[in-house]
């Protein structure tokens, strides 16, 4: 990270900062290896904020809608077979894409699955949900535990990353379905861009890129090369396969289109919550997720939780952070109601099951403590007299 990137800049319409990086190709991920950031416009707002507005104001969402209905028409097939592939885990997002496409616009969509780490109670349920009651045909793919509990805790040793190895199935798992069932259509929720997971040139195309799933050098996997952990580990190709990126031939050579239906449709969280729990069966958690004030996004995985304690101490910007900004450009919330809410729930540590977490990376307490402090940025952290970790170039309302 540069000199001027380490110079925290806060967004003046939400509460994101420039220290949030953009969504990478996980095959690429290594140790010390530079990242880009979000961007915030000379005038003080970043490119989420600039979305949302053009999101809000200039789009002509019944013009995209007739565009999305001419592309389902090229790929609809009359013969009752799948012609499309909707990835998920039950969550509010899968559940609504997939009801969308084959309740409102007559598709037949096969769901796919890349099982979460360490399932929730809720997020079982809310899975069960998805198939039976929204009414989906569906492959689960759980992966062995073995390897899992080994790239996770590598992950989160080496990248701070608990969540990476899951990150290698729901980016490609489902564009490796399609390839073994010549599906040649595939939908993913809401754009990156819309988190500021991107740069605006994305913005044009509804297009999820490919970029993301293709790679053909030596890929890393929980920030080590591939050939490191065969070594280290003794293992052998089917062990890592299912973290393994495609090749860039298989996707050239394809006719696969991967797209956001939110591109085409206005996506607002709070109503994508609304229609998965009618037309889906979707629950919220039974209780407040730690780090944050809502109980209904990202409810299915335990590494989640600790995924999101992470974020907040490589970057800053934690659970509550990104809900509180995602609802400000929704219009739910204002940046001073947000401001709060991260006064209150910003950096909590997520003690629901942080132990299950260590306990699935085999590693105690004590170990897991020391690696989280290790990766603390200098130009974010500081000690103070009393010996506690204190946040620095943070907004004087949360410090």
């Amino acid at each position: 990270m540069s000199k001027s990137e380490k110079k925290v800049i806060h967004c003046k319409r939400c509460v994101l900062t420039n220290q949030k990086p953009h969504s990478i190709n996980e095959s690429t991920n290594k140790v010390g290896d530079g990242k880009k950031y979000l961007v915030i416009h000379p005038d003080g707002v970043c490119v989420a904020c600039k979305y949302s507005d053009k999101k809000n104001v200039n789009i002509n969402w019944t013009q995209r809608e007739k565009e999305l209905k001419k592309i389902l028409n090229k790929y609809r097939k009359s013969n009752g077979e799948y012609d499309c592939i909707v990835p998920g885990s039950g969550g509010k997002d899968s559940c609504t894409v997939a009801h969308l496409l084959k309740y409102k616009y007559k598709m037949n969509p096969l769901t796919v699955t890349f099982a979460p780490t360490i399932y929730t109670d809720i997020g079982k349920k809310n899975m069960d949900s998805w198939i039976n009651v929204g009414g989906f045909d569906n492959y689960l793919f759980k992966r062995n535990g073995k390897v899992s509990s080994i790239l996770t805790r590598e992950a989160f040793k080496n990248l701070l990353h608990p969540m990476q190895p899951f990150k290698f199935g729901i980016k490609t798992f489902a564009a490796k379905m399609a390839l073994k069932l010549n599906i040649d259509l595939i939908f993913y929720g809401e754009p990156f861009l819309e988190y500021g997971s991107s740069d605006n040139k994305n913005e044009l195309t509804p297009d999820f890129p490919l970029e993301m799933l293709a790679y053909d050098k030596n890929p890393y996997i929980s920030g080590l090369s591939v050939n490191t952990l065969k070594k280290k580990y003794k293992f052998n190709d089917n062990d890592l396969s299912p973290y393994m990126p495609i090749k860039s031939r298989d996707i050239k050579n394809s006719k696969i289109k991967i797209l956001f239906l939110g591109w085409f449709l206005k996506w607002n969280p709070q109503e994508i919550y609304y229609y998965a729990s009618k037309n889906c069966g979707y629950v919220p958690d039974t209780q407040r997720i730690d780090g944050t004030y809502g109980r209904y996004a990202g409810v299915d995985d335990k590494i989640e939780w600790l995924h999101f304690f992470c974020h907040y101490i490589k970057f800053g910007i934690g659970r509550c952070r990104l809900d509180a900004s995602q609802e400000i450009r929704s219009g739910h919330i204002t940046r001073e109601e947000a401001i709060a809410l991260c006064k209150k729930y910003e950096g909590e540590v997520p003690t629901r099951y942080l132990k299950d977490c260590f306990k699935f990376m085999k590693i105690t307490d004590l170990e897991g403590w020391k690696i989280i402090d290790k990766f603390r940025p200098k130009h974010l952290w500081k000690k103070n007299k009393q010996n506690k970790w204190i946040r620095k170039q943070e907004l004087k309302e949360l410090v």
